[in-house]
């Protein structure tokens, strides 16, 4: 017996126990990942499924972002694939030493591919080794492991290029091109036939040492993602490879969502236990490579706090206890999900263990204990008393901005679309001020919308906390209301807001268009609706703009920002994380609402990052975004200002400290009117006359049946002065010349009592004590005309507080409005009646008179003659409603 028979049965007898082993924890893997908890299916579009698998794997699309890692890993893996043809060969050659398969084994093609798979093999481990050890990636991980898999790696692809070159060294053959490389190696070799059977049993020993030692450490990710990440891939939540953000995984027992309707069916809530984990948890535990890639833009991590999502990941598949620090340190960022690149779901793991403390063992930090109990009874996370919402809206009313609200009853098909204001841009200082300046802007491109009075919570504090059911119970009110008043279309400024409508409400029934307030400005600065005037090169400032995680990586929304910004003039300066790298300001995952005691904050870290840039202001597109990074720059010392992308263009299309006048037409012939109890009285908008006439009411539009607003008059017609009269009916979009004196605006509107039956009467006005014509009058601001109930008409200038129900109404005097002198009515056209005197509103159960808003002054001029007009007939004034001083601090 010659000494390669010798080397070959030695190979044979030492392969045979470490296939036994390798199959064995195989199996036992599979049994481990088969024996968790079902959940939803996840071979929905096998198809889909089977093309991202090939992209992800053929393309390395999870590991573009780092080219040089990503072409040797693709090598190594390559090597590693195809290598196991040639590793099977070595069966063959520990006999044969000049043998090979047969058929294909003597071929050119098949020589120069077992080059590129040797040489690509060895190249590729050496640079990631080197990335590896001389980075910080090692730290925390399993480095016997790690080194373990690289050696094995290296082994097999040196054993690769020296069976080769000893075959070469020894019975000739090499050719220039397909063995270029490894006949050089074979220059340094004797011409030994054992030699190449030596070499051959070396690339099957260290295989087989492969095969044994990852059979019996079923917890060596680092190994075993070679085989599981295939399986991994294909069956992630979305079959077209999208990370698993935006929506959190539904709460699930035996593969059914639990709501607050079949919950006492499931004996445990969330995850406490491994016992609890779904299949698909299981599996992505032990698909961890502990690369940390997720640990590296994590910003728990990188700010000194305990939470490594990658340890996260390892303790779940090996059973370990995840510590209160470790769990509510994490902000749903979605960093971890979007750098994975076997996929895995870490949020949804997160939100299944806080599910389990809060639903089970209501463990929680102590601050969320008055989050949930505010947002159960108010509504908001703060527990501000819930008519503090209309707070804003009212006061941007008696600025004389039209803010339409739709209330309890009333219908959206009037609107394009609802504008939800949310927690923080009712209730939040910096929130408000985005809200005002979102109004100005649709009103001056002439967008037609309202604000929903019944707002509450969307829930996205509550989910994200882990108190699933109570953001069940917020989700299903806000549907139910956006539902009856047939709301199709939403635009927010909230990111959380964004997220939870367009990802989480779908599976509760709330189906919508959702737009965040930057994709909508963005596209009506495009359309030209809106013009902002940009700095010259000059005078620009150097801006920053942070990525709100919920807007940029878990939605993709990162251009609308920036163009609006562009278009201000503004010189833009990114920061070094950003975009779908964009380092978080430490406000989601309920983080808002919880102190950070463990490490630095979060939010001075970004604001660090921002004033690094040299920018004077941050820009922002989310309410939660401005108030952490606000407390960042204070906490730093920083000079730099937040500001919201939207009053950043609110403030570039000013004309001297004003609004620009820009109505613009709408066509909502198609649209269907609302159907209030009442006929409502609400004024269209005038078009621009083509040359200077007299005021001359239009005829009412077919979508509005009341009389159209009369033009204001040109400063051609000499007409004498006349004071401007307050008007109970809505503000109508402004007339194109700018030298119009602003109105006094309408009383403040009482607020509705929902839970009555019949809508109270509305007060008598208070008409406002004339104004006389100024030198330089200002422009107004109002906007598209506001259909609404017979029950919203102004109210005296207190306001009715809203209680439980609505009191029997008494019956005072009506209280007589001030006496104004009458105005002088313009020259009229012989078709068209002078402008009358406004009349007092009739009680809702009557028809309303029609009432035309008078015709603005013009600066004094002599008189014109004008013929006799008829006064217009004044309905009775209805009888106001009283409530009982009691109930003012009663709470909606």
């Amino acid at each position: 017996m010659d000494a390669t028979t010798i080397i070959g049965l030695i190979g044979i007898v030492i392969t045979l126990p470490a296939w036994f082993f390798f199959l064995r924890g195989a199996w036992t893997m599979y049994a481990t990942i088969a024996r968790g908890k079902r959940t939803t299916t996840r071979t929905a579009k096998p198809m889909t499924r089977l093309g991202t698998l090939i992209k992800e794997v053929v393309f390395h699309t999870e590991l573009a972002r780092k080219p040089l890692v990503s072409a040797m890993h693709w090598l190594v893996m390559v090597g590693f694939l195809l290598g196991s043809v040639v590793w099977f060969e070595a069966y063959i050659q520990m006999f044969n030493p000049a043998g090979g398969w047969p058929l294909v084994g003597s071929t050119a093609v098949y020589h120069f591919i077992d080059e590129l798979l040797g040489l690509g093999t060895v190249v590729g481990i050496l640079v990631l080794m080197a990335v590896h050890w001389l980075g910080k990636r090692h730290r925390g991980t399993n480095w016997r492991a790690a080194l373990f898999v690289e050696l094995v790696v290296l082994l097999e692809g040196l054993g690769m290029i020296l069976v080769k070159a000893g075959k070469i060294a020894t019975y000739g053959g090499g050719h220039p091109v397909v063995d270029f490389f490894s006949r050089f190696v074979a220059e340094l070799l004797p011409a030994s036939a054992v030699l190449v059977s030596v070499f051959a049993f070396i690339k099957l020993a260290t295989g087989t040492i492969w095969l044994w030692v990852v059979g019996t450490q079923l917890s060596w990710g680092v190994a075993w993602h070679r085989f599981l990440a295939f399986f991994n891939i294909f069956l992630q939540r979305n079959p077209d490879g999208a990370p698993a953000l935006g929506a959190l995984a539904p709460l699930e027992y035996d593969g059914q969502p639990l709501t607050l309707d079949n919950a006492s069916e499931a004996p445990r809530l969330g995850v406490g236990t491994p016992e609890d984990l779904s299949w698909k948890g299981l599996l992505d535990a032990h698909t961890c490579t502990e690369c940390n890639r997720c640990q590296d833009l994590c910003p728990a991590w990188n700010t000194g706090k305990p939470l490594s999502p990658r340890k996260v990941i390892t303790d779940i598949r090996d059973g370990l206890e995840i510590t209160d620090d470790v769990l509510w340190s994490c902000t749903n960022c979605g960093a971890c999900v979007e750098q994975c690149p076997v996929d895995i779901e870490h949020i949804d793991h997160v939100a299944n263990l806080r599910r389990y403390r809060v639903l089970e063992e209501s463990q929680f930090p102590s601050e969320l204990t008055g989050m949930f109990k505010n947002l159960e009874v108010k509504g908001n996370p703060w527990g501000r008393n819930r008519k503090d919402r209309m707070a804003w809206v009212k006061k941007a009313q008696r600025d004389g901005i039209d803010v339409p609200v739709l209330k309890p009853g009333d219908s959206a098909n009037g609107y394009e679309y609802l504008l939800w204001v949310g927690c923080a841009g009712s209730l939040d200082d910096n929130g408000v001020k985005t809200s005002r300046a979102l109004v100005e802007l649709l009103n001056v491109a002439g967008v037609s919308f309202a604000v929903l009075e019944s707002e509450t919570c969307t829930g996205d504090p509550a989910r994200r906390a882990g108190n699933e059911f109570l953001f069940q119970q917020l989700a299903a009110e806000n549907i139910e209301n956006l539902n009856a008043a047939g709301v199709q279309t939403i635009v927010t400024s909230c990111a959380h807001c964004f997220n939870t409508f367009s990802n989480e409400y779908p599976d509760f029934g709330g189906h919508y268009q959702v737009l965040h307030h930057t994709q909508l400005l963005n596209r009506l600065v495009r359309d030209g609706k809106l013009t902002p005037t940009p700095r010259g090169p000059e005078h620009r400032e150097r801006i920053t703009y942070h990525d709100p995680c919920f807007l940029g990586r878990h939605n993709k929304v990162f251009d609308p920002p920036r163009e609006l910004l562009a278009a201000t003039g503004a010189d833009l300066a990114e920061m070094p994380h950003n975009r779908n790298e964009a380092f978080c300001c430490g406000a989601g995952g309920a983080r808002m609402f919880m102190e950070e005691n463990i490490g630095r904050r979060i939010s001075d870290f970004r604001a660090e990052e921002a004033a690094s840039t040299g920018a004077t202001d941050i820009a922002v597109a989310c309410p939660f975004c401005s108030t952490m990074l606000e407390t960042g720059v204070k906490s730093g010392g920083y000079t730099t200002t937040v500001t919201d992308v939207a009053v950043r263009l609110r403030d570039s299309i000013l004309v001297d400290g004003q609004l620009p006048i820009r109505p613009v037409k709408k066509t909502r012939e198609a649209a269907p009117a609302p159907a209030p109890s009442a006929p409502p009285v609400a004024p269209s908008a005038p078009a621009a006359p083509a040359a200077p006439s007299v005021p001359t009411p239009s005829a009412p539009t077919a979508a509005t049946p009341t009389p159209a607003a009369p033009s204001a008059p040109t400063p051609s017609i000499p007409t004498p002065a006349a004071p401007a009269a307050a008007t109970p009916t809505p503000a109508t979009p402004s007339a194109p010349t700018p030298s119009i004196p602003k109105p006094t605006a309408p009383a403040k509107p009482s607020v509705p009592t929902p839970a009555a039956a019949t809508p109270a009467a509305p007060s008598a006005p208070t008409p406002a004590r004339p104004t006389p014509a100024t030198a330089t009058p200002k422009a107004p601001t109002p906007a598209a005309p506001t259909p609404k109930p017979a029950a919203s008409a102004p109210a005296a200038p207190t306001p009715a507080v809203p209680g439980a129900s609505t009191p029997p109404p008494t019956a005072p005097a009506v209280p007589k409005p001030t006496v104004t002198q009458a105005p002088t009515p313009a020259t009229p056209t012989p078709s068209s009646p002078a402008v009358p005197v406004p009349a007092a509103p009739q009680a809702p159960a009557g028809n309303r008179v029609p009432t035309p808003t008078p015709a603005a002054p013009t600066p004094a001029a002599p008189s014109v003659p004008t013929p006799a007009t008829p006064a217009a007939p004044t309905p009775n004034a209805p009888r106001p409603t009283t409530v009982d001083s009691k109930e003012e601090d009663a709470d909606k």
